[in-house]
């Protein structure tokens, strides 16, 4: 035979047997001693243990319905499926015309500039909304986002402000 201690797992159903042949001995002085103190209860770990987790859920459930109350209702939770055409909102760079509308295009789609639908010139371009004026105009690729509108209002504001030039002909008046 080996000196090897026997293993704990071996000995585990004869521990387990053990343990309840002397449960209702057990169970039985531990109903007296709370017969006799019942404030014992409220000091067992078991009952504080599960007085915590039962404090914890209803936090839980005051603040999720806290936070369902706070955030906007969420609509359908289904996914759309993909479509197969983007909808956007182009307009026009003719300065005569500056048409702004929305046209569906494949997703894939590449291939600007788009022939306007009121000039019928290759001139249409996708749009951006000025903050100003909050009027639709084109952005050709490549140059800055001025708002073509807005450019407008402030040559008009300076040529009315500036001071009319003397013609030549008042000068030659005036030197008289």
């Amino acid at each position: 035979m080996s000196d090897k201690r026997p293993s704990r797992i071996a000995n585990l159903p004869h521990a387990v047997r053990e343990h309840l042949a002397g449960l209702p001995d057990r169970w039985q002085t531990w109903r007296e001693g709370f017969r006799q103190e019942p404030a014992a209860l409220w000091r067992s770990p078991l009952t504080q243990i599960a007085v915590l987790v039962a404090v914890l859920v209803i936090i839980l459930i005051a603040v999720t319905r806290l936070v369902g109350a706070i955030a906007p209702p969420g609509g359908d939770r289904r996914v759309e499926p993909a479509t197969p055409v983007a909808t956007l909102y182009v307009a026009c760079t003719n300065p005569a015309c500056r048409a702004s509308y929305t046209t569906r295009q494949p997703m894939s789609f590449k291939a600007w500039p788009l022939k306007c639908e009121k000039c019928g010139q290759m001139t249409v371009y996708r749009a951006t909304l000025c903050k100003d004026c909050r009027r639709w105009y084109a952005v050709l690729p490549g140059m800055p986002a001025i708002c073509p509108f807005c450019e407008e209002q402030k040559h008009a504001k300076a040529a009315a402000t500036q001071p009319a030039k003397k013609s030549a002909a008042d000068e030659d008046e005036d030197s008289w």
